[in-house]
Formats: structure tokens, C-alpha cells, sequence
């Protein structure tokens, strides 16, 4: 009889099992035997807690998502300033769980299915609304609502693109150097926000007084 409080464990052990069975051997050979002797365990083991290889993959692509929004609350709880809120979402982007190989191959994975599986669609769409939710709550006073909607898509894109390279480069692919460049182009792209936003308010200014 399993120990009281070992299934979280147990589930934890077998999704990490799954993360490096499908990085190694890809999604068409991936077996509950594979995954099994991954973890050191019965067959058994895996249909006891998870009934079957899909429900696993599915539990594993939402420990994956979990882990993104995971990251990016932990450092915006660091956060000091709103600018520090906004670097934290690209930092948890480039976390080592985010860009670790197995990771890259399960997000690759997760992508791939997104258009043809509402679970994994439902998943994505929850991270990218938790993703602008944080983006809106720390740029609402910076720019305006459809500004800070245009640098979410950029954040999201340099994510995508640069995970993208990092899965066909990975002998070479220098993942700081992805990370500083995300950065100063969400630096640009929030300082030229900002200074539209202030010669649209002094035109605005103007303009009262015009009226006034």
C-alpha cells in the first residue's frame, strides 16, 4: 500500500521521467515503458496514478506551463520598481527550467499541439492572459492600454523566436546573449511608448488651452 502523501511524489517523479524521454527519444516513441524504466518503476506504477499516456503528456505540458507563470511570480514578488516588474517576465522567460534542453523540447512539443488540442489550447491561453494580465497591472501607468497589448506581443514573440533558434542551435546557441537582446529591445520599446505618451499629452495640453 502506497505511503500517505507519497502521490505527489510519485506524480512529480514520472512527469520528470516524461520531460527526459521525450527530449531524448521525441513524442513518436515515447512508451509508458520508456518512462517506466526512466523512473525506475512498474508500468503499473504510471496507470495507477495517471490511467494513461495521454493524461500523463497532458500533466506534464501543465507542469510545464506552470513552471513559465511559477517563474515569472517569484521574481516580480522581488520586483522593487515597475521596470523590474517587466524585466521579471522576460528574466522567468529565460529561467534555466525555461530554456534546459528537456524544457525546450516539451515547449516544442506543447506549441505543436496547441492548434489541435483543446487542452493544450486552453493552457496556452491561460498563460498568455496570466502573462498581459501582469504586463497591464505594471505598465498601466507608463502607456496606454494598446501599447502595453503591442509590447506583450513582443515579449511573447522574442520568447518564441528565441527558444525556436535555442532548439535547432543548441551547441551554440548562447542564451545570455538572447537574454540581453530581449531586454534592450523591451527597453526600447517602453522608452518609445513612454515618450509618445508624453508628446501625446502635450499636445493634448496644448490644445485645451486653445480651447479654454
Amino acid at each position: 500500500m502506497p505511503k500517505l502523501g507519497m502521490a505527489p511524489i510519485r506524480r512529480k517523479q514520472l512527469i520528470e521521467a516524461t520531460y527526459l524521454v521525450l527530449h531524448r527519444d521525441g513524442i513518436d516513441d515515447l512508451t509508458l515503458k520508456k518512462i517506466a524504466t526512466e523512473a525506475g518503476v512498474a508500468t503499473s506504477i504510471i496507470t495507477h496514478y495517471f490511467g494513461t499516456k495521454e493524461a500523463l503528456i497532458a500533466d506534464t505540458m501543465s507542469d510545464l506551463v506552470g513552471s513559465l507563470l511559477r517563474e515569472v511570480r517569484d521574481r516580480r514578488k522581488q520586483a522593487t520598481s515597475t521596470i523590474d516588474e517587466i524585466v521579471a517576465i522576460v528574466d522567468g522567460n529565460f529561467a534555466p527550467s525555461q530554456v534546459s534542453p528537456t524544457a525546450v523540447s516539451a515547449w516544442l512539443y506543447f506549441w505543436s499541439r496547441v492548434p489541435y488540442d483543446p487542452a493544450f489550447d486552453r493552457m496556452q491561453r491561460i498563460c498568455d492572459y496570466q502573462l498581459r494580465k501582469y504586463l497591464a497591472k505594471s505598465l498601466k501607468d507608463i502607456v496606454s492600454k494598446d501599447e502595453a497589448d503591442d509590447i506583450a506581443e513582443t515579449i511573447v514573440s522574442l520568447s518564441y523566436g528565441f527558444w525556436l533558434q535555442f532548439a535547432h542551435r543548441q551547441g551554440d546557441f548562447d542564451v545570455a546573449r538572447a537574454h540581453r537582446m530581449a531586454l534592450q529591445v523591451i527597453e526600447a520599446r517602453i522608452q518609445m511608448a513612454w515618450q509618445n505618451n508624453l508628446h501625446l499629452r502635450a499636445r493634448t495640453s496644448l490644445t485645451n488651452q486653445d480651447w479654454s
